[in-house]
């Protein structure tokens, strides 16, 4: 069993773990987001800037969508887990088993810890320090439901990378990327990236797609029958890039409740933080 920190020392753990990606909640006095208290030149400048931020709701928000009355035990991959944020929230929503890696340690050590002093339970969740090219050789079983957030663009070959998740998906697909403007939709472009900066990738070569016109080719490929642009800002904060977050399934029709829109049905879960149901935070990450 764990031993119980008091808030300071949970705030000095977190300080010492940051910087963090993603804002989530601890306990009910703390989250990660107070590693921005850290004093100036407590991390390292060659670990690049990081943003902090909350897409706890829009990830409820697609959740309840397509499953409203809960999870019910499935399972979850999250490839590129970062501190393993989506899979904490999706145990909340009664998720099984869960398995997220990441190929930085700095992330997975962060997933680790949070794991293990979290309020809310975290039971059935694994993490590892992985590259995706090599879970071919992990022998995983398939999941009902991967997570491919903010690592598609920073592998130097993301078609080959996405078949490697999807051969591990069964039912869905969530996928999101950044993306590169000024260019006719249906291409995939070259560029290059820090392989330092812990929000960047680790090879220096990265693909970016111009649109979700080829994602959606390259996953009707890969066996989604149906696929739904959940959003697309075509110009980001850095220019010539932009951001789109594209869900696949398995099923023919089988995101007819995204096209559908409206309100929510069943009431499985209320998310803790807020009372909104704005359909997308749109998550900026990696």
């Amino acid at each position: 069993m764990s031993e119980v920190l008091t808030t300071e020392q949970l705030r000095e753990e977190i300080i010492r773990l940051g910087p963090w990606h993603y804002d989530i909640e601890v306990t009910s006095e703390i989250s990660t987001r107070v590693w921005q208290e850290a004093p100036p030149g407590t991390y390292p400048e060659s670990l690049g800037p990081v943003t902090i931020t909350d897409v706890e709701q829009g990830f409820f928000y697609k959740l309840r969508r397509h499953y409203p009355d809960g999870l019910a035990g499935r399972t979850l991959l999250d490839c590129a887990c970062n501190c393993g944020a989506y899979l904490f929230w999706a145990k909340e929503y009664g998720a099984g088993d869960c398995f997220g890696f990441d190929v930085r340690d700095h992330w997975i050590k962060q997933a680790r810890f949070l794991a293990e002093h979290r309020t809310e339970p975290s039971d059935g969740i694994r993490f590892d320090v992985r590259d995706l090219y090599d879970l071919p050789d992990l022998g995983l079983q398939p999941f009902d439901v991967t997570l491919f957030n903010g690592i598609f663009y920073h592998l130097p070959d993301p078609i080959s990378g996405l078949k490697i998740a999807a051969d591990l998906t069964k039912d869905l697909i969530m996928l999101n990327t950044a993306t590169r403007s000024g260019h006719p939709d249906g291409f995939l472009s070259a560029d290059h990236e820090s392989r330092e900066n812990i929000l960047d990738g680790v090879y220096g070569l990265n693909w970016l797609p111009t649109g979700p016109l080829v994602l959606e080719r390259i996953l009707r490929w890969l066996g989604f029958a149906d696929t739904f642009v959940t959003w697309w800002n075509k110009e980001s904060h850095i220019p010539g890039w932009g951001r789109l977050e594209i869900i696949a399934s398995r099923t023919p029709d089988g995101l007819e409740p995204f096209r559908a829109g409206g309100p929510l049905k069943g009431g499985a879960f209320k998310p803790k933080r807020g009372t909104s149901e704005s359909p997308d935070s749109q998550d900026e990450s990696g």
